[in-house]
């Protein structure tokens, strides 16, 4: 099991200027859509990832079936 660390982020708005926060917490790697987001200091979270239970459904999730 793979332990994963999401937080909340902090980032400015490019077009508003204004300093907006997520709503949940995500990964630094989605956290890197948004332009010098910082950490919420105290909103870590801990998420388990088992990549091996899910190898074999994520290609096709969300994909209509052929039926």
């Amino acid at each position: 099991m793979k332990m994963i660390e999401c937080w909340r982020w902090r980032f400015r708005d490019p077009t508003s200027g204004r300093v907006c926060r997520t709503m949940y917490a995500i990964s630094e790697e989605e956290a890197r859509k948004f332009p010098h987001a910082e950490r919420v200091p105290g909103t870590l979270i801990l998420r388990e990832v088992d990549e091996r239970d899910f190898s074999d459904t994520l290609p096709s999730v969300g994909v209509p079936s052929m039926k």
